[in-house]
């Protein structure tokens, strides 16, 4: 029963810790991510390019040290359950 591997703050511990080093539009992605969103509904949410998309979510993946981009949802997704408390329906974003 010692086996914490399933709850997501300790199977994403390291990774969580790494979010606060995203800017704030990666964040913005970030969540949208984590919302289930695809590159095309990102940019046409955050009225950008897919390229500019494509990019943000590379540099995501670099700053979280993981493989994929279901890798940064399923960090999304327990950064939303442990800071957030729900997952939002609709991620709050702001246009800059």
């Amino acid at each position: 029963m010692g086996d914490d591997a399933g709850v997501p703050a300790v199977r994403w511990q390291i990774e969580l810790a790494r979010v606060g080093s995203l800017s704030e539009r990666e964040t913005q992605v970030f969540g949208l991510l984590g919302a289930g969103y695809s590159n095309r509904g990102i940019a046409a949410r955050l009225h950008v390019t897919e390229r500019t998309v494509k990019a943000h979510v590379a540099a995501i993946l670099a700053k979280l040290e993981v493989e994929s981009r279901l890798q940064v949802g399923l960090v999304a997704q327990a950064h939303q359950l442990m800071y957030e408390g729900t997952v939002p329906d609709q991620p709050t974003v702001t246009d800059n």
